[in-house]
C-alpha cells in the first residue's frame, strides 16, 4: 500500500465516530483510535498495550479470538456505559495473533430501549383486551352454557382455549422481555417459603401433565426451606421450568422437581427440574437461553420464558444453568437465602447485559466439584458458578480422577464424606496431572486432621456461608499449589505470625501458622512444613520443649527449625541449638534477613542430611548413621520396602507418574508410621523405590500389615480403569520382550536389630528377605524369614 494511502488510512480510522482497537496479542502493542479511548476512559496521553485494557481498564475480549475464527458479537459495560462490540480475530496460519475490535456507544439505543418496552406495554394491554374476550367466550361455551357440544366440536373449541393461554402467555414473555432490555429490572423483597411454592407451581401444572400421560416427582431436603425474594417471579421462573419439561418430556416419561438447601448451606438454596427425553447437544446448552435463538426454534417455542428465568435469577443474585444426558434434561437455579445487608432498604437490580465483572478464577478457567450426593453438588456448583462458568461435577472417584487428569482444573471441591475421599485427596496431591489443583474439603470437620494429612489445602464445614466459601476457594487457587517450599510459622503473637506470613508469602513460600506449640504439632503433621520458624517464649509449652519434640517425630522430625526470639543472650542461643535448632534470628528482625535465612536453612539441610529430593525423607547417610545407633537393640527392628514392578509402570505410563507414586510411598510410610508406631520411629529412603524404616518389635507387625492394605487400595487409582479391571499392563521387559506386568505391590523385609553385629550385616539380612517377599505375588511381608502377608494368596 503507498505511504500516502496508509497515512490516510490511519487518520481516517482515528477520525472514526466507533471505537477501533488493533491488538497484536502475541506483542501486547494496541493501536486505539480518539473515540475508543474515550469510551473505554482512557487517558490521552496513557501508553496502551495489551495488558493496560486488561488490568486497568478490565476489557480484555482477546480471549474469544483465540478461541473463534468468526467474528464475535457481544455488549459489555464499562462503568456506566453500554458497548456493542464487534471483535474480529487475526491469524496467522492456524495461530491467533490478535484481534481488531469495533464499538459503539448504545447510549441512544438504551433510550430507544425504553420507548420500545413502553410501546410494548401499550399494545400488551391492546392485545389483552380481545385475548380476554375470546377466552371468556370459549369458557363460556365449554361449560356447556351455549348448549351442549358434540365430542369432536368440544376437542376443537378445547384446543382453542389453550391456544388463548398460550398467546396470553407469551404476551406476558414478550412485555417481561422488552422491560429487560430497556434496563435494570426490579424484584420484591419479601420471604418465600420455597419448598411451599414449589409444590403450588407443580399442583398449578400437574393436570397438564397428566393429559401428557407425564408423572411429577417431587422431593426437598428439608421443611420450611425459606429466603427472601420474590415470589411471584420465583413462581413465574418454575412456572417456566415446568411448563419446558412437560413440554419435551416424551409421553409416560416423568417429571422430578427437587428443593435443597439446609443443612447444606446456611445461606444458598437450589432446585432442579429434570424430565427425562433426549439430550440438549453441548454447544446448544447456552444458546437455549438466548431469546428467538437458532437453537430454541429447533426445539421448538421461542426461549422467552428461559430468557426471563434468567434474568429474574440472576437479579436474586442467583445463577441458573442446564445439564443434560441420555437420561434427560435438568435446568438447575441456586440463589441467596437472604439479600445483602446494604440492600435490605432498596430494590434488587440487574442490568440488563448481565452481572457485572469481578473477581474469579480466571478466564476459561476450570473448577471440579466431588461429591456422591447429587443435590449437593449441584448447590456447591451453584456457589462457584459465581467464580468461573466452568464448573464440572464429578459423583465418584474414577470419573473425577479421570476429569481431573484431562481438564487440570485450578480447584477441586471435595465432599469429605464421600466413598474414598482420602484416597482421591492423596492422588490429587501426588499425581503430576492433578498435584497443581488446590483442594478444598466441605463437611467432616470431625475428621479434619486425616483430611488435611491426606492432601486437602483447606476444609469447611457445614452449613456452608457462600461469601466465605468463595474467598477461601480464590485464596487457595491465587496461592498457588505445593510448588513453594513449605514454612510453618509459630508464635503466640498474632501480630507476628501475620506479618512472618506476608513476608515469606511475598517470598514466594507456602505459609501456615499456629499459635502454641500443641497447635504447631498438630498442624505440622498435617502440613509437613519444609521449615519451621518458632519462637521461644509461649504458655504452657515453649519453644525449646516443643522444637524437641518436633525432633522426636519420624513424620516431621526432619524439618529445619529457625528460632524468632527476643532473647538474644548466648546461653538461649546454645540452649536454642541444643533443643535441635538450625537457626537463631533476634527480633525485631529484617524481612530481608529473614528471607535469605530461611533459604539458606532449607538449602543447607538438603546437602547436609542427603535427604531424598522426592521425598524429603533422610537419604542413605542418615539411615546408616540411625541404624548403627540402634543394632544389638532387642526391642528395634528395621524395615525394607521395595516397590514391585515399578519399572514396567515407569515405561508405561512415564516418568511423571512412576515419581508420584514414589511420593506417595513416603507419605504412606509417613502416615502409617505416625498412627501405628512410636513416637522414636525413623523412616528414611534409600534411593528410587528402596525405603527404610525402624520400629520397635512390638509395632512391626501392624505396621508392615497396614502399609500393604492402604498400598494396596492407594495404587489402584493410579492405573486406568481398563487396565486396573484387567489387573496387568502389557508393556516390554528389561530384555525388551513383551510381558504382562501385575499391578504395582510392596514388598517388606522386618529383620530384628538384635540379629546383626553391623549395617553391613543388616544388608544381607535384608537382601535375603526381600528375595523372599519377592518371590511371593501380590503385596508381602516378611520377618525374619516368616512370611507374615501374602495378600495375593488371601
Amino acid at each position: 500500500m503507498p505511504g500516502r494511502l496508509k497515512e490516510r488510512l490511519r487518520n481516517a480510522v482515528e477520525l472514526m465516530a466507533d471505537g477501533a482497537i488493533l491488538a497484536d496479542t502475541t506483542t501486547g502493542e494496541v493501536v486505539i483510535n480518539r473515540a475508543a479511548r474515550e469510551m473505554l476512559g482512557v487517558p490521552e496521553d496513557a501508553f496502551v498495550d495489551v495488558a493496560y485494557l486488561k488490568d486497568t481498564v478490565g476489557f480484555y475480549p482477546f480471549d474469544l479470538a483465540a478461541a473463534s475464527q468468526d467474528p464475535v458479537r457481544e455488549e459489555v459495560r464499562i462503568g456506566e456505559r453500554l458497548l456493542h462490540s464487534v471483535l474480529t480475530p487475526m491469524r496467522e496460519g492456524d495461530r491467533s495473533v490478535g484481534a481488531m475490535v469495533v464499538l459503539r456507544d448504545l447510549g441512544d439505543n438504551a433510550d430507544f430501549s425504553r420507548k420500545r418496552a413502553d410501546f410494548a406495554q401499550v399494545m400488551a394491554h391492546e392485545l389483552r383486551t380481545p385475548l380476554t374476550s375470546i377466552a371468556g367466550a370459549l369458557d363460556i361455551v365449554l361449560s356447556g352454557y351455549a348448549g351442549q357440544l358434540q365430542d369432536r366440536q368440544l376437542r376443537y373449541v378445547d384446543m382453542a382455549r389453550q391456544a388463548a393461554t398460550r398467546m396470553n402467555q407469551l404476551v406476558d414473555q414478550l412485555l417481561d422481555l422488552a422491560r429487560s432490555q430497556a434496563g435494570p429490572i426490579t424484584v420484591a423483597s419479601a420471604p418465600v417459603q420455597l419448598d411451599r411454592l414449589a409444590r403450588e407451581v407443580i399442583e398449578r401444572y400437574r393436570q397438564a401433565a397428566a393429559n401428557k400421560q407425564l408423572s411429577i416427582e417431587f422431593g426437598a431436603s428439608a421443611d420450611n426451606i425459606q429466603l427472601v425474594g420474590d415470589p411471584e417471579r420465583l413462581a413465574q421462573v418454575l412456572g417456566n421450568l415446568v411448563t419446558n419439561a412437560i413440554r419435551f418430556a416424551p409421553p409416560n416419561g416423568t417429571i422430578t422437581v427437587e428443593v435443597f438447601g439446609p443443612p447444606l448451606s446456611e445461606d444458598a438454596v437450589g432446585v432442579s427440574v429434570h424430565n427425562s427425553g433426549e439430550p440438549i447437544a453441548a454447544e446448544d446448552r447456552e444458546k437455549i437461553f438466548e431469546p428467538f435463538s437458532a437453537s430454541s426454534r429447533r426445539v421448538g417455542g421461542t426461549a422467552l420464558g428461559l430468557s426471563i428465568s434468567r434474568t429474574i435469577i440472576e437479579a436474586h443474585g442467583g445463577r441458573i444453568w442446564v445439564e443434560s444426558d441420555p437420561s434427560g434434561t435438568k435446568f438447575v437455579f441456586t440463589l441467596p437465602v437472604s439479600a445483602r445487608q446494604e440492600e435490605l432498604t432498596q430494590p434488587i437490580v440487574i442490568e440488563h447485559d448481565g452481572p457485572a465483572r469481578r473477581r474469579g478464577l480466571g478466564d476459561n478457567v476450570a473448577a471440579l466439584v466431588v461429591d456422591d450426593d447429587p443435590r449437593r453438588a449441584l448447590l456447591i456448583k451453584g456457589l462457584l458458578m459465581s467464580l468461573t462458568e466452568r464448573v464440572l461435577v464429578c459423583h465418584d472417584v474414577d470419573s473425577a480422577l479421570a476429569t481431573a487428569r484431562a481438564e487440570h482444573p485450578a480447584l477441586a471441591v471435595v465432599a469429605g464424606a464421600m466413598n474414598d475421599a482420602l484416597a482421591l485427596l492423596a492422588i490429587f496431591e501426588h499425581d503430576p496431572d492433578t498435584h497443581k489443583t488446590a483442594v478444598m474439603v466441605v463437611g467432616e470437620g470431625d475428621r479434619r486432621a486425616d483430611l488435611m494429612g491426606a492432601g486437602a489445602d483447606d476444609l469447611m464445614e457445614f452449613p456452608i456461608q457462600p461469601a466465605q466459601f468463595r474467598e477461601a476457594c480464590l485464596r487457595l487457587v491465587e496461592s498457588g499449589r505445593r510448588e513453594a517450599p513449605r514454612v510453618l510459622i509459630v508464635d503466640d503473637d498474632s501480630s507476628i505470625r501475620q506479618i512472618c506470613r506476608e513476608v515469606l508469602e511475598l517470598g514466594g513460600y507456602q505459609v501456615r501458622d499456629a499459635g502454641s506449640a500443641t497447635a504447631a504439632l498438630a498442624e505440622a503433621r498435617r502440613f509437613r512444613p519444609d521449615m519451621i520458624v518458632l519462637d521461644v517464649l509461649m504458655p504452657n509449652i515453649d519453644g525449646y520443649r516443643a522444637a524437641e519434640m518436633i525432633r522426636a517425630d519420624p513424620a516431621i522430625g526432619m524439618a529445619p527449625i529457625m528460632f524468632l526470639s527476643a532473647r538474644g543472650d548466648t546461653a538461649d542461643k546454645v540452649r536454642a541449638f541444643r533443643s535441635g535448632a538450625e537457626d537463631y534470628m533476634v527480633k525485631p528482625f529484617d524481612a530481608a534477613e529473614l528471607l535469605a535465612r530461611v533459604a539458606k536453612a532449607l538449602d543447607r539441610q538438603a546437602r547436609e542430611l542427603g535427604a531424598s529430593p522426592t521425598t524429603q525423607l533422610p537419604g542413605a547417610d542418615a539411615i546408616q548413621a540411625e541404624v548403627e545407633r540402634r543394632i544389638g537393640d532387642i526391642h528395634s527392628v528395621a524395615c525394607y520396602l521395595d516397590l514391585d514392578n515399578l519399572k514396567a509402570f515407569n515405561d508405561y505410563y512415564g516418568y511423571a507418574k512412576a515419581n508420584a507414586v514414589i511420593r506417595q510411598t513416603g507419605d504412606v510410610i509417613r502416615y502409617v508410621v505416625q498412627k501405628f508406631g512410636n513416637s522414636n520411629d525413623f523412616i528414611g529412603h534409600i534411593a528410587g523405590d528402596d525405603f527404610v524404616f525402624v520400629t520397635s518389635a512390638e509395632k512391626a507387625d501392624i505396621v508392615c500389615r497396614t502399609l500393604c492394605d492402604r498400598f494396596d487400595h492407594l495404587i489402584k487409582l493410579y492405573y486406568d480403569p481398563g487396565d486396573r479391571g484387567r489387573g496387568f499392563i502389557e508393556t516390554k521387559d528389561r530384555f525388551g520382550v513383551m510381558r504382562r506386568f501385575p499391578m504395582m505391590s510392596v514388598s517388606l523385609a522386618a529383620i530384628s536389630l538384635a540379629r546383626t553385629k553391623s549395617y553391613a550385616g543388616l544388608a544381607e539380612l535384608a537382601a535375603v528377605g526381600k528375595r523372599t517377599a519377592k518371590a511371593i505375588p501380590g503385596s508381602s511381608y516378611v520377618r525374619d524369614g516368616q512370611t507374615m502377608v501374602a495378600t495375593a494368596a488371601s
